[in-house]
């Protein structure tokens, strides 16, 4: 009963299951997966929206109404459960700089819908991955903290937040909602998404992340940070999770056309470029970059110490 009641507080739900049987009135017995913390596995007769017929045993996947009655399926497509994996770039065409965001409808953290392209138009959008089980806390965790961080020091009329969520098959709207709440998420500045799990792989594609599973509440993905134009381009790519907020509150000031603080932006560059030379591992390149900073300081250190040794041995002499 209390999944029920905190399903009417939504709109949508992305749902997959199996057409057990097509009817004469285009209506269908499914057999649906479960909804966490909104709905259980269940079979049920559905109506179609727009009308569509599957075979009997097609898997499909659509959003849920959940506020019709009788219940209905928006937008079905015939699809296959949701499958993490390596990005398959033959499939689509990859996102890198000057790419405009792609289609794809999701919902947020309400259970509203989100054309991914269209949504966060005349805004900086800075846009990222995570889910909502992630056991470590130096990703997951760190990056919607820094999304946090971000809201409140970024203008929400000039910018938005968002997180795509890597495991749509326990991520729903309901997930996401309390999510959103422990971290403090203003939904009108900051979406938490999700999406029927065939859209979801095809972003992970298309914008070049990795996640495999390996348990059933756990991935092992990579990071990058999406800064986009008001105009709907990628305008910048961080390939890490260990970025710096207020480096990246610099990038997104100059790409809103706002003077911003331009040690801070290099220092954004400096990362990245260091990551790019270490083949695109974040940890080699943040230890490398460490490790180049502690050179550095040491021989600031050590010519200032020798200067000050020939001062004083020169006042000797």
């Amino acid at each position: 009963m209390i999944a029920l009641f905190a399903a009417a507080a939504f709109s949508l739900a992305p749902i997959h299951g199996v057409v057990m049987e097509t009817l004469h009135d285009g209506t269908a017995i499914v057999n649906s997966e479960p909804l966490t913390q909104m709905q259980p596995a269940e079979i049920r007769r559905y109506r179609f929206s727009p009308r569509a017929q599957f075979r009997n045993g097609t898997q499909i996947d659509a959003f849920l109404d959940l506020a019709a009655r009788p219940p209905l399926l928006r937008d079905a497509v015939a699809a296959g459960p949701f499958a993490p994996g390596l990005p398959d770039p033959g499939r689509v065409v990859a996102m890198d700089v000057g790419s405009p965001l792609p289609a794809g409808a999701l919902v947020n953290q309400r259970g509203r819908l989100v054309a991914l392209d269209r949504a966060f138009r005349g805004k900086v959008l800075l846009l990222s991955f995570v889910f909502t089980r992630c056991p470590d806390r130096t990703l997951c965790p760190a990056i919607s903290g820094k999304f946090a961080y971000l809201q409140q020091h970024l203008d929400p009329r000039r910018y938005a937040l968002a997180e795509i969520t890597l495991d749509p098959q326990y991520d729903s709207p309901a997930v996401l909602s309390a999510y959103a709440d422990s971290y403090g998420a203003l939904p009108s500045h900051w979406s938490l998404l999700t999406g029927m799990g065939s859209t979801v792989q095809h972003l992970l594609d298309q914008f070049g992340i990795s996640s495999l599973r390996v348990s059933t509440s756990n991935f092992l993905h990579n990071d990058r940070l999406f800064i986009v134009t008001p105009a709907g381009r990628v305008a910048y790519v961080v390939e890490t999770a260990d970025w710096d907020p207020q480096a990246v509150i610099a990038e997104a000031q100059t790409i809103a056309g706002l003077p911003s603080n331009p040690f801070e932006r290099f220092k954004l560059a400096l990362i990245a470029n260091v990551i790019a030379l270490c083949g695109g591992s974040q940890f080699a390149g943040i230890a490398l970059l460490e490790l180049t900073l502690l050179v550095l300081i040491t021989s600031i250190v050590a010519g200032a110490m020798w200067g000050v040794a020939r001062l004083l041995w020169g006042k000797r002499g």
